[in-house]
């Protein structure tokens, strides 16, 4: 059964979100222009010019043993597509050190593989990124077992160049959940086998 490690869906503020350190242009920030549910959503702009847009989640403990472990957000994508590839695009990294380092997510994106290869001009050039022009409400859903046991922060990190710009990249209900095994036994109605009654014979 399922085990919820975090849910935010940002109705209550940032919530210990924040912008991260090396970005340039960063414009994520909430908004209610258009969010998955709720009143609001985290947002960053594909902007014209160019851009390193960073938003990093709190410190989360990932459970061991209880696998699957998986990261889910609902996220909507007006980015500049090429063909084959992205102009502007977003990309999900993960740090293990508490921000000292970082590293794109690049396997077990189980339901929204990247689009392809950023192209020149953009700081994300060369990595592989979403840029959906448009892609509705998609729940995307990250296997991140790999990172059992240890504390980890996320970042959401939108890369932008020189040229068109677009509504952007908006993250919303983000979701840590693994899997616990539910108890066998059912204890005044909860779970699998009804103790009715218990009788003591000489």
């Amino acid at each position: 059964q399922p085990s919820i490690v975090l849910t935010e869906g940002f109705e209550g503020g940032a919530n210990g979100w924040t912008l991260g350190s090396g970005s340039t242009g960063n414009t994520w920030a909430l908004w209610s222009t258009n969010v998955h549910s709720g009143s609001y959503a985290y947002h960053a702009a594909g902007s014209s010019a160019v851009s390193d847009q960073r938003l990093v989640s709190p410190p989360i403990v990932v459970p061991s043993s209880q696998s699957p472990v998986t990261l889910k957000f609902w996220n909507r994508q007006v980015l500049e597509s090429r063909t084959g590839g992205c102009y502007d695009a977003g990309i999900i990294e993960v740090s293990t050190n508490g921000g000292a380092g970082w590293a794109q997510i690049t396997s077990g994106l189980l339901t929204d593989p990247y689009n392809g290869p950023v192209a020149s001009g953009n700081p994300l050039v060369n990595l592989n990124g979403w840029c959906g022009d448009p892609q509705d409400w998609l729940n995307s859903i990250v296997d991140i077992n790999a990172y059992a046991g240890q504390t980890v922060q996320f970042r959401f990190r939108v890369g932008t160049d020189t040229s068109v710009g677009r509504e952007g990249w908006t993250i919303d209900d983000v979701v840590v959940q693994s899997c616990q095994a539910a108890c066998p036994y059912n204890v005044n109605g909860i779970g699998g086998v009804d103790i009715v009654d218990i009788q003591l014979v000489a």
